[in-house]
C-alpha cells in the first residue's frame, strides 16, 4: 500500500486500541465518560477486523509470501504479545486472590484461574463452540481469538492445492463456531478491498471524498447514539432461538453496517484533498512508533484496569485522576511492548528455526 495510507493505518492502529482502553476504564470504574470516544470500544474492534483482513492480504498475496512465511509471520505476531499476556493475567488473577480480604467481591473479567482455560487461551479456542472458556481478568483477549482463526482459514484457502482446500477450510470453521464465522465476513471485506482497491476508479472530488469520509464516520456514531446496535441484538436475542450462542457476534448486523463504514472511510481516504493525506505522510513515524505499542496496549491493559479500578476507584469522579490513570495505563503498555512486539524479530527467528530445523 502507499505510504499515505499505511501512515493512516498506524494512526487507526493506535486510535482503535486507544479507544478500547477508554471504553474499559470507563467500565471498571476509572470515569472515562468525559470522552466520548470510551463509547466505541466495540466499534474499535470492527475497526481492526477490516485493517486485519486489509494488511494480512497485502503481506501475503499482494506481496507473493510462502506459506512457510506465512506461518511464522502470524505466529510470531500474535505470540509475541499473546504468550506473554495470558501469563500477565493468570499472574494478575492469582495475586488479586491474595489480596480479595474478606469482601468477597471480584472484578468484572475475573474467573478462578485454571490450567483449561489457560491452555484454549494459548491455541485460541476460548470463542469456539467446542470450547468455550475465558482467560481470566482479560475479557478483550475474545477479539484475538477470532482473528487467529481468520488468520487459519484464510491460510487454508491460499495455501492448500486442489481439491483439500475447502474441507481443510470448512473443518477449520467448524472449530472455530458460528460466533467466530458470522463476523469473518467483515474481514474478508477488508481483504477483499486490498485486493482491488488499486482498481477501483471513482471520479470524486476531495469535497465529496471529504463528505463520505465524515458520513462514515457519522455512521458508527448514529449507531451508537441511537442505540440501534443493542435494540436489534436484544430484539433478535429475544426471538432466534439459540441467539445467544454468537456470544460477542450478537450484534452482527449492525457490525456488518460498521464494518461497510469503515471500508468507505478507507477508501474515501485515497480521494481525499492532498494536504490532508499528506499531514499522516508527514507524521508516519510518529505513527508508526505508537503503533508499534498497539497490540500490547490492547492484550494488556484490561488487567490493570481492572485491578485499578477494584482498589482505587474514581469514586469522585476527578479528571485529573483519569487523566494520571490514562497516562499511566499508556506508559506500563508502551514499556511493556519492548519485550512484545519489540522484539518481534527474535519471534520470527525462534519460529523459523523451530519449523526450519534441519533433520
Amino acid at each position: 500500500m502507499n505510504r499515505e495510507l499505511s501512515a493512516y493505518f498506524d494512526f487507526l492502529r493506535f486510535f482503535a486500541a486507544l479507544v478500547v482502553l477508554l471504553g474499559h476504564m470507563e467500565q471498571d470504574g476509572l470515569y472515562m465518560s468525559w470522552l466520548p470516544l470510551s463509547r466505541y470500544s466495540h466499534a474499535a474492534v470492527i475497526v481492526f477486523f477490516v485493517m486485519s483482513g486489509f494488511i494480512i492480504y497485502s503481506t501475503t498475496v499482494n506481496a507473493g509470501r510462502s506459506a512457510t512465511d506465512y506461518f511464522i509471520a502470524r505466529a510470531s505476531r500474535i505470540y509475541s504479545v499473546a504468550l506473554p499476556a495470558v501469563i500477565f493475567s493468570v499472574l494478575c488473577a492469582w495475586i488479586f486472590v491474595k489480596d480479595i480480604g474478606a469482601t468477597g467481591t471480584y472484578p468484572s473479567n475475573y474467573s478462578s484461574p485454571s490450567v483449561i482455560d489457560t491452555v484454549s487461551s494459548l491455541v485460541f479456542l476460548n470463542e469456539s463452540w467446542l470450547n468455550p472458556a475465558i482467560l481470566t481478568m482479560n475479557d478483550p483477549f475474545w477479539s484475538l481469538c477470532y482473528e487467529v482463526w481468520y488468520y487459519v482459514i484464510f491460510g487454508l484457502l491460499l495455501y492448500i492445492p486442489g481439491f483439500y482446500r475447502w474441507p481443510a477450510a470448512i473443518l477449520a470453521a467448524l472449530i472455530a463456531g458460528p460466533a467466530i464465522v458470522a463476523l469473518f465476513p467483515i474481514w474478508l471485506a477488508g481483504a477483499w478491498l486490498a485486493g482491488n482497491y488499486e482498481r477501483l476508479r471513482f471520479s470524486w472530488s476531495g469535497g465529496v471524498a471529504a463528505l463520505l469520509f465524515v458520513t462514515s464516520i457519522l455512521v458508527i456514531v448514529a449507531i451508537d447514539v441511537l442505540a440501534i446496535d443493542r435494540t436489534v441484538k436484544d430484539f433478535l436475542h429475544q426471538h432466534v432461538p439459540g441467539f445467544w450462542r454468537l456470544d460477542n457476534s450478537q450484534r452482527l448486523l449492525t457490525d456488518f453496517v460498521i464494518g461497510f463504514a469503515i471500508l468507505l472511510n478507507i477508501v474515501s481516504f485515497l480521494y481525499m484533498p492532498e494536504n490532508f493525506r499528506t499531514f499522516f505522510n508527514c507524521f508516519r513515524n510518529f505513527f508508526g512508533y505508537l503503533a508499534g505499542f498497539s497490540f500490547t496496549l490492547y492484550l494488556f491493559h484490561r488487567p490493570m484496569t481492572q485491578l485499578l479500578g477494584f482498589h482505587y476507584p474514581n469514586m469522585n469522579r476527578s479528571l485529573l485522576y483519569s487523566i494520571v490513570a490514562l497516562s499511566g495505563l499508556l506508559l506500563a503498555c508502551w514499556i511493556i511492548s519492548y519485550v512484545t512486539e519489540r522484539q518481534l524479530n527474535g519471534w520470527r527467528q525462534v519460529f523459523r528455526r523451530l519449523l526450519l530445523r534441519p533433520a
